[in-house]
């Protein structure tokens, strides 16, 4: 090829399942971020964050052998097929111990674990932390599901029963009520229920296999679930059933399980009570998928919407100990947040309070020291960095969704003063240097 040779242009396009966020989405998502990050705070939650490359040894067996499939890999550097025994080369199954030793994080929760473990001997139990970051899952993409997406988390490391779980509904529900999603419905199950029910129904395989097969409900519809079991000659139990509810036979297990009756009573209190943001229904055939949970799990829907669950959580034991940190129960819950932000209004496109400063015949060093002054008294501005007509300029603000402009030339430098135009508003006032921002507080 010789140098003179055209070179051929990259066509530009993402990776399936990833995404690009423009100027409006990045805006709307910090808002949204920052709303729940305000409502953690306020229930003691401290901020954590972990980084997006985990060792494999971290992550392998937590999420199920379906979620091991799904770790976006990461090659070793280097010549990294160099020491690898021809007889491994064979499989993909054999090639990838030799090759890829770390992974993108799949979730927050397991990171968090190993991270506490680490530093369990400098926190103070119960901790709590809220974490706000992206993971990644090699999954097959399709509406509402992408292969990197942000996950919103809080957990409380250290506490388990009734109140850490009474604290995650409130939290779910003020997380909603602020984000003005109303008539979700939290469904709440206990892995002991699950347990006796496979024990109850002489379940001879793995519970794995007993959860998947009851949380096709959602896909197939219980009666096809029902068939499912007794193809295998399984009766399920007559209290398993999603509409049960909290009924009398529900209490009786859960009482038989030793859970305490001043829970149940608590529970029952939070299913009775009504509630236009969040209601809380118990669902006995609640099965969540991921492998660490051993206690209560809920997740929240939005009855209508289409999309699945919008937060869901649950609590775990054994996760921090399987880290060599110490043996510490924990609960959490994580907000959909991808989904949460499909269901909200979309903001109006107008970029935050800003000037723009456009000049006519002003001094360059005018222009900077309007700019300048404006920044002094907590302003957002920028000048236009070209000459231009000022129609142009003017256009330019609208275009970019600007509402303010402070227009300057010779005879606003020598009176050391700007013409602030109001593109909404349509009004143009003539203010002194110093006194400008008064314009944005009336």
């Amino acid at each position: 090829m010789s140098l003179g040779a055209a070179k051929s242009k990259i066509k530009p396009a993402l990776p399936s399942g990833f995404r690009d966020f423009s100027p409006v989405q990045v805006r709307r998502r910090r808002e949204v971020f920052a709303k729940l990050s305000a409502l953690f705070e306020r229930f003691g939650y401290e901020p954590l964050e972990t980084p997006a490359v985990e060792l494999l040894s971290v992550l392998l067996g937590k999420y199920g052998e379906e979620g091991d499939k799904l770790l976006f890999r990461i090659l070793n550097s280097g010549d990294f097929l160099a020491e690898v025994p021809e007889e491994a080369r064979k499989q993909a199954r054999t090639l990838l111990p030799y090759i890829t030793e770390k992974a993108l994080r799949y979730d927050l929760t397991v990171p968090m674990a190993r991270w506490v473990a680490q530093h369990a001997g400098e926190l103070v139990f119960p901790f709590k932390r809220y974490q706000i970051q992206p993971v990644w899952r090699a999954d097959r993409p399709q509406r509402g599901r992408f292969r990197e997406f942000y996950q919103c988390d809080v957990d409380i490391v250290g506490a388990e029963g009734i109140l850490p779980l009474l604290e995650m509904i409130v939290i779910a529900r003020e997380g909603l009520q602020t984000l003005g999603i109303k008539g979700a419905v939290l469904h709440l199950n206990h892995r002991f229920l699950l347990e006796e029910a496979a024990r109850q129904a002489s379940w001879r395989n793995s519970f794995a296999a007993f959860c998947s097969h009851i949380d096709k409900a959602d896909k197939i519809g219980w009666e096809a679930v029902r068939n499912l079991f007794q193809a295998q000659q399984v009766i399920l139990p007559p209290w398993l059933h999603p509409e049960e509810n909290f009924s009398e036979r529900v209490q009786k297990e859960l009482l038989r399980l030793e859970i305490p009756e001043e829970e149940i009573e608590a529970l029952r209190s939070e299913i009775e009570k009504p509630d236009e943001v969040l209601a809380v229904r118990w669902d006995s055939t609640l099965a969540r998928g991921l492998e660490y949970y051993t206690g209560y799990v809920y997740e929240v829907r939005l009855p209508g919407s289409g999309i699945g669950s919008i937060a869901a959580g649950g609590a775990y034991g054994n996760l921090i100990a399987d880290f060599g940190g110490p043996d510490l129960p924990a609960m959490g819950l994580s907000f959909g947040i991808e989904r949460i932000l499909t269901l909200l209004p979309e903001s109006e496109e107008r970029s935050p309070q800003a000037v723009l400063v456009a000049w006519i015949d002003a001094s360059p060093t005018y222009i900077q020291k309007v700019v300048e002054t404006l920044h002094a008294q907590g302003v957002a501005a920028f000048a236009y960095p070209s000459p231009r007509k000022l129609g142009k300029q003017l256009e330019y603000a609208q275009r970019r969704g600007l509402r303010w402009v402070a227009v300057v030339g010779k005879q606003e430098e020598l009176h050391h003063q700007v013409q602030l135009k109001d593109l909404i508003q349509h009004t143009q006032q003539t203010y002194a240097l110093s006194e400008v921002a008064a314009a944005f507080t009336r």
